[in-house]
């Protein structure tokens, strides 16, 4: 489990809505781990909310004022995100233990914690299900079962607070449909439905609800890694069937899925696929040794738009990498999101039969 699992936690007096939300934060590093400590909130971009130097005997306080209730993350100068809070109207601290970093000490972030220890605990013992277990299968439908239902009820009875909220967007939404993600939407209250995030949020769906399976993919001009102009309706328009993979450097999991598009693209590229790789990445010299080092023969662009312009990833609301669309010969998006050997299994199920 590389990502942070965030979640929730039932908040107190949104009232505080109207004036902003102070924070308070103490916390001890260990081994001289940083000199210095952010705290930071992602909107349309990474804000730094306050900045704190670690003193000689390792502890720091993070002291401010938000416009609203928000989800946070303290981060050392090494860019590490060390944990994620809640900010509340309480005295806060970092506590460290053998699971890592921890903030605690306010009713909101204590009752978080015992949430994600819970979800935690239930993702803990997915990942250690044997798969030649004969029923390693079985297992893992129950706790994601499990997982699902507690994540459900946290949100459920959170919809008029930040837990609610951060649940949601965070974790329930992957993996719903446009309409689904509304119906959620429309339960939350119309305090909560005012926040930034959510405000946000609902932009997303508008985004992805043009993007789902079985809508026309959207054309957006492209620079290949040759500095080619060209369009995403040119690759699309021999009639045949396209990978659009967004991707980049610096991201891990991105890299594990290369080895796979490499395997499917020798398979099947003389039959006409073609795989259109974008890469969200800030420094091109980067990316494109990369791409020639790792022998990515197939369209590869970057995502940096023209001033003023939607980028790639915004066309395609993007929450997170890696994340693909399969589009088929008549410009129809017919899958999303295929991983490893399932994206093999798909394109032989497409092409083959």
């Amino acid at each position: 489990m590389k990502n942070i699992i965030r979640f929730i936690l039932p908040i107190i007096a949104l009232s505080a809505c109207n004036r902003g939300v102070g924070f308070d934060i103490e916390g001890k590093l260990v081994d001289k781990a940083a000199g210095v400590v952010y705290l930071v909130s992602e909107n349309t971009s990474v804000d730094t909310l306050a900045t704190a130097a670690v003193e000689t005997d390792n502890t720091f306080r993070l002291r401010g004022r938000v416009d609203e209730p928000a989800t946070a993350f303290i981060c050392d100068d090494n860019g590490n995100a060390l944990a994620v809070l809640l900010i509340e109207n309480s005295r806060l601290r970092l506590t460290y233990t053998d699971d890592g970093y921890t903030v605690e000490g306010g009713p909101v972030n204590d009752k978080y914690n015992i949430i994600v220890r819970r979800l935690s605990n239930v993702a803990r013992q997915i990942a250690e299900i044997d798969p030649q277990d004969e029923t390693a299968e079985e297992q893992y439908e129950s706790s994601m079962t499990k997982y699902r239902d507690i994540l459900s009820t946290a949100i459920s009875s959170n919809l008029d607070n930040i837990i609610g909220v951060e649940l949601f967007i965070g974790q329930e939404s992957k993996g719903m449909s446009a309409e689904e993600m509304r119906a959620r939407l429309a339960q939350f209250s119309p305090r909560m439905r005012e926040l930034s995030a959510m405000r946000r949020f609902e932009e997303y769906v508008n985004i992805y609800e043009r993007t789902e399976t079985g809508r026309p993919f959207i054309d957006m001009p492209l620079t290949t890694i040759s500095g080619k102009d060209t369009s995403l309706g040119e690759i699309c328009a021999e009639n045949r069937w396209v990978l659009l993979d967004f991707w980049a450097t610096w991201c891990e999991p991105c890299l594990e899925e290369i080895p796979y598009l490499q395997q499917a693209y020798a398979k099947y590229a003389l039959q006409g696929f073609e795989i259109c790789s974008i890469s969200i990445d800030r420094d091109p010299l980067r990316w494109q040794t990369f791409v020639a080092r790792n022998q990515m023969l197939w369209t590869n662009a970057i995502d940096l738009p023209a001033e003023g312009g939607n980028s790639a990833a915004e066309t395609y609301g993007l929450q997170s990498i890696p994340c693909n669309f399969l589009i088929s010969p008549d410009g129809i998006i017919v899958a999303r999101n295929l991983r490893g050997e399932d994206l093999l299994r798909e394109l032989e199920t497409r092409l083959e039969n």
